[in-house]
């Protein structure tokens, strides 16, 4: 289904139309003019980074800025209903699986925007949410922290709250997929 969409799709930009630049200035008494609106009405972030970069304090920031925010992370999963985060590496799979349910679940009841709330280090980490926002019409926009230590293993292995070791983060800072963009996560392919 999803090699189906892609194919019939796989030019379709979802960033929307390309701003006008206007050369001449706006006289002092005259409105400048808006962009054009962008064709979705709904959105979903791909928030990452390494663990301690500042992603969920990002997340929250997006949540203040639009009250019907719907924040997602894989790392609930994990939480105990006293709040105590007990992570187990063997149940990773089935926690991805279950935050994609509940991105499904969000964009079929039409939520927006839709915050994802995951580390997504390589492309192909995010390409089941990107296949769900072109099936359900949603705008994808990546975001990174934008903190001086986002790539600075030492003090990222100070200020992760999950006690990530710095050989874990290390070894996902040498991963890292930078400058991603729609196409390339759509058609990203997880390695064997």
């Amino acid at each position: 289904m999803a090699e189906q969409l892609i194919g019939h799709f796989g030019k379709l930009s979802l960033d929307g139309p390309p701003r006008q630049r206007h050369h001449r200035r706006p006289q002092q008494n005259q409105a400048p003019q808006r962009p054009p609106p962008s064709r979705f009405s709904k959105h979903i972030y791909l928030l990452r980074g390494l663990p301690g970069s500042g992603k969920t304090s990002l997340a929250r920031k997006l949540k203040r800025e639009f009250a019907t925010a719907v924040v997602l992370s894989t790392d609930d999963y994990f939480l105990m209903e006293d709040g105590t985060y007990i992570y187990n590496p063997d149940l990773l799979q089935e926690a991805h699986r279950w935050n994609q349910k509940r991105a499904r679940k969000a964009m079929n009841r039409g939520k927006t925007p839709i915050i994802i709330d995951n580390t997504n280090i390589v492309a192909w980490h995010m390409k089941p949410y990107a296949v769900m926002a072109l099936e359900n019409a949603y705008q994808v926009i990546f975001m990174e922290p934008n903190t001086h230590w986002k790539f600075n293993v030492r003090e990222l292995t100070r200020r992760n709250s999950h006690g990530v070791p710095r050989e874990k983060i290390q070894r996902m800072k040498e991963d890292y997929d930078h400058n991603v963009t729609f196409h390339s996560v759509l058609h990203a392919e997880k390695p064997y």
